[in-house]
């Protein structure tokens, strides 16, 4: 209960940056291994620009924009150590060409990196799991009766190479070649071995 609580009031404070456009600034913590097991720690102090609280993959983050970053960036709202204080100082503007759905479409697990457009090569039973990710106006072309190509802008990393993964070969990346050999070295690494080939 008092988790809860605590954590209803990092909300209220970061709803209250959003609605009057303020920054807030808050302490937000990380794991450390320790030779006793894996403890939480406070890091450091944040300011930050709230733009919207959203809830994926079971936990709520905010995104906005990071004054140490200088960039868009989100945080997940249950590693927010301290409630945060609202400041009195203007919050950044939202970028004219920044769109949330595209922001969280071309992440997986809200897990953040540089973007690129990927071309994959997708097999017809995967279709749904496609359209869910990147929404049903997603542009793609048919190859044959069991396949269909599409080019999508994501966050590339092994976040991304873990969801290629788990559809079983049902999809492939076409293009770029260094997202490919990307995919190729995380496999490698994985299975600890050096003979595997591009295919």
């Amino acid at each position: 209960k008092g988790d809860n609580e605590r954590l209803y009031m990092i909300v209220d404070a970061i709803n209250e940056g959003i609605n009057n456009k303020l920054k807030i600034s808050f302490y937000y913590s990380t794991y450390v291994v320790y030779k006793s097991g894996i403890r939480r720690k406070q890091g450091e102090e944040h300011k930050f620009s709230p733009f919207h609280l959203v809830w994926n993959g079971d936990y709520y983050y905010v995104i906005g924009w990071s004054d140490e970053h200088n960039k868009i960036v989100q945080f997940r709202v249950d590693r927010i150590e301290t409630i945060p204080d609202v400041m009195e100082e203007e919050a950044h503007k939202i970028p004219s060409t920044f769109r949330l759905n595209t922001y969280i479409n071309t992440m997986f697990h809200m897990y953040d990196s540089d973007r690129q457009k990927v071309e994959l090569v997708c097999d017809n039973s995967v279709a749904n799991a496609i359209a869910d990710k990147f929404g049903e106006h997603v542009k793609i072309e048919k190859l044959d009766d069991d396949t269909f190509r599409t080019k999508v802008t994501v966050a590339v990393n092994h976040i991304f190479y873990s969801w290629i993964f788990g559809f079983g070969g049902k999809v492939k990346i076409a293009d770029p070649e260094d997202v490919r050999e990307g995919y190729l070295n995380m496999l490698k690494e994985a299975f600890n071995c050096e003979d595997l080939d591009v295919v």
